[in-house]
């Protein structure tokens, strides 16, 4: 999918000087982009369009695996460090390392047993730790491996440690190939990746936790390796009234340039292409970046569909969960079972950004038609939904169905789980209450007081259970309102019963630019929400994209890849690095309805009356319907999205990568989604990590000063 860099390997053994290692460093002649480059060029130029999994998962299969395989057909031992191991594991499976016959798959940091007649492959970062261990197996008496040893590296190989492999003479003359794959990144889902740096927001805003090397370099570099596979040259664009976005932008910039100097050979969108008669059929790509702490309000948000509330409600390891099943046999018990939410599971993928009951009916209904099947007639006799054990009966006695209805219950399960913790915490309440203070108003579309809110918050902080919980509200209460009135937050405080350590990090907001205090008087709900993004507009239409009318509040997120995809976003706004061509308003506008609900609660920059625009356009979005009761707040609007997400899409025009410095929650990754899928255009979105609301509540604590 991209450019790898192999270093010539006879260059390697001559002199330690620095032409030398120029010389070694230059891709050899034979290489056009490494093995996947050129049928990538072909499928570009076709109008194929695969994901950035995908392209991730064929440069690791051919640039690694089946490079050194053509090079030593026999049996080999994968050495991984941590972050390799991260990448590997988002895009491949183990069965597909073995079938590239590879025996056994070590960790570089433990202690290994000593493998004389096989190859290595080794696959690092690019680290000084990871180098250093590296030479170490070649250091003392016993060399652990074989006479061929294959080095492949996530990044750019700096010089110093480029001359640590020329010294190491056992190792030397073991290599037979040594190249930088540019995969510095997890390919989480086809169009979504993470730069796996959990700290970066805290390195953003918090100079002492910086190391030797500055984290926006870091950020910069590993953004190549991800414009390096999807063969992307972009035009780089930033949120003008963002200094680290500024920053890391005109850093990208150059590191970029150099990383196109440096390979001639690479092609990218856009640009020549031999494949297609001298120019690429796609336009050349658009990379925006934004500022987490532009909207500190949409992480700590509750959204209910389904990967956003199992990420916030249950206990996740990355991908995985366990859950208790029942067992195999009719005794009635329970085993643990671990599942993996990745994009191999296919129901995964097409269930996880629907709303939590919109996923138990898909997939009740779906168990349903099974059971009601002539093999399963009689299974479901009563009709109905049926509960977790009458799933558990009908898996047992129906192995034709055993795979899928498997599935099945896994999704089940989780989606039970997810409802035991919202009815338990009271959450449809809780989160009617969170809407109404993010939009100003409420279910019916009325505008409350500000000191009524403040009474509502009030007394949900006395029946909340976990202080961490309230502290999410007060939060919530305090960036939505654009600062509270002493008075008030004392009190809330006093309800809430903050430790000293809650409220420094409620007193973080303020290192974020910020207000948490008011200085109005009054007890009217203020209209001092401005829009996240000036330059975005907005407007009073139903959002046709909220299928659940008591989710009203838009993350700010939205309007603005609206506006990208339509190419009316800001130049003033978002300006770009260098000059771009005039690019009209895409044909995706005609079909887009125009950008609306997007808002900040930053206080600084913008006028009160653009606050109050944007705050009443998300609010009109999707008032739930005045039917009464709870049930209401799970209503369809009339509007609902019967769209799958999952049908296929050929997009138009240049491919546009997003991505959020400090952090993106689940809930803003569905938007991109969406709007991606309603536009026809493709949205590759990006972030240092994928955040839940403890997460960002952790961050905000780890910037946060203590209580003057």
């Amino acid at each position: 999918g991209g450019f790898f860099n192999a270093y010539n390997v006879n260059k390697l053994t001559e002199s330690k000087d620095h032409p030398t290692m120029s010389s070694a460093r230059k891709p050899k002649s034979r290489s056009s982009g490494g093995r996947s480059s050129k049928s990538s060029e072909k499928k570009a130029a076709s109008g194929e369009q695969p994901g950035l999994r995908k392209l991730v998962q064929k440069r690791i299969l051919d640039d690694v695996f089946q490079n050194a395989g053509d090079k030593h057909p026999g049996w080999k031992v994968l050495i991984v460090d941590e972050p390799a191991m991260k990448v590997i594991s988002a895009a491949v499976g183990m069965y597909d390392i073995m079938e590239k016959k590879v025996t056994i798959v070590e960790n570089l940091d433990k202690k290994r047993a000593p493998f004389p007649d096989m190859a290595a492959i080794y696959f690092l970062e690019p680290s000084p730790e990871s180098i250093s261990k590296m030479i170490e197996d070649f250091s003392g008496d016993k060399v652990l491996y074989g006479d061929a040893v294959f080095v492949y590296l996530l990044g750019r190989l700096p010089d110093q440690l480029l001359d640590q492999i020329k010294n190491c003479r056992k190792l030397l003359k073991r290599i037979k190939g040594l190249v930088e794959i540019n995969v510095d990144f997890l390919a989480k889902e086809e169009r979504a990746f993470t730069l796996d740096m959990r700290d970066a927001f805290q390195s953003f805003h918090v100079k002492a936790k910086r190391g030797p090397k500055s984290v926006e370099a870091k950020v910069a570099e590993r953004l190549v390796t991800v414009c390096a596979t999807l063969n992307e040259y972009p035009h780089i664009r930033y949120k003008q009234s963002s200094s680290l976005a500024t920053k890391i932008a005109n850093v990208f910039h150059r590191k970029m340039d150099d990383f196109v100097a440096q390979n001639p050979n690479w092609w990218y969108h856009g640009g020549p292409s031999k494949a297609s008669g001298g120019k690429a059929k796609r336009d050349r790509g658009v990379i925006l970046l934004l500022d987490r702490a532009d909207d500190c309000l949409t992480p700590l948000m509750h959204d209910f569909t389904y990967q956003a509330m199992i990420h916030d409600l249950l206990k996740m390891d990355g991908d995985r969960i366990t859950y208790n099943a029942e067992t195999a046999d009719d005794s009635g018990e329970t085993e643990a079972k671990d599942v993996l939410l990745d994009e191999r599971d296919k129901l995964w993928v097409e269930i996880r950004g629907k709303h939590i009951a919109a996923v138990i009916e898909t997939l009740s209904n779906r168990i349903r038609e099974i059971t009601s099947s002539s093999t399963g007639a009689g299974l479901n006799r009563g009709g109905g939904n049926m509960t977790l054990s009458q799933m558990a009966s009908a898996l047992k006695a129906l192995p034709e169905y055993r795979e899928v209805m498997s599935k099945l219950s896994q999704h089940m399960h989780l989606s039970h789980e997810c409802m035991d913790v919202f009815r338990r915490e009271n959450l449809i309440d809780l989160s009617e209450l969170e809407q109404t203070l993010a939009t100003g108003k409420d279910d019916e579309g009325r505008s409350p007081r500000q000191a009524d809110m403040i009474d509502q918050v009030d007394d949900f902080l006395i029946r909340i259970k976990h202080a961490r919980d309230r502290l999410r509200l007060i939060l919530i209460a305090t960036i939505s309102q654009g600062g509270l009135r002493s008075q008030d937050r004392r009190r809330l405080m006093n309800s809430a019963e903050l430790t000293r350590k809650d409220v420094r990090t409620l007193n973080s907001l303020e290192l974020l630019g910020l207000n948490i205090f008011s200085n109005s008087s009054s007890g009217e709900a203020k209209n001092q929400l401005i829009s996240m993004f000036s330059g975005v507009s907005a407007s009073a239409d139903v959002d046709d994209d909220a299928e659940y009318a008591a989710s009203r509040y838009v993350p700010a997120i939205k309007p603005v890849l609206e506006a990208l995809c339509t190419n009316d976003l800001s130049m003033e706004d978002f300006p770009s690095v260098m000059p771009m061509p005039d690019m009209g308003p895409s044909s995706a506008s005609t079909s887009a309805t125009s950008s609306r609900g997007g808002r900040s609660a930053r206080s600084k920059g913008g006028s009160s009356t653009a606050g109050a625009s944007a705050r009443s356009s998300a609010a009109a979005g999707s008032v739930r319907k005045k039917t009464g009761g709870a049930s209401s707040k799970w209503s369809k609007s009339s509007t609902e999205n019967t769209k799958s997400a999952t049908t296929a899409t050929r997009f138009t025009g240049g491919r546009n990568i997003v991505f959020m410095l400090g952090g993106i929650s689940y809930a803003e990754i569905r938007h991109v989604r969406e709007v991606s899928q309603k536009m026809g255009r493709e949205i590759v979105v990006g972030s240092t990590d994928f955040i839940t609301a403890n997460d960002f509540i952790d961050d905000l604590n780890a910037i946060g000063q203590d209580d003057e």
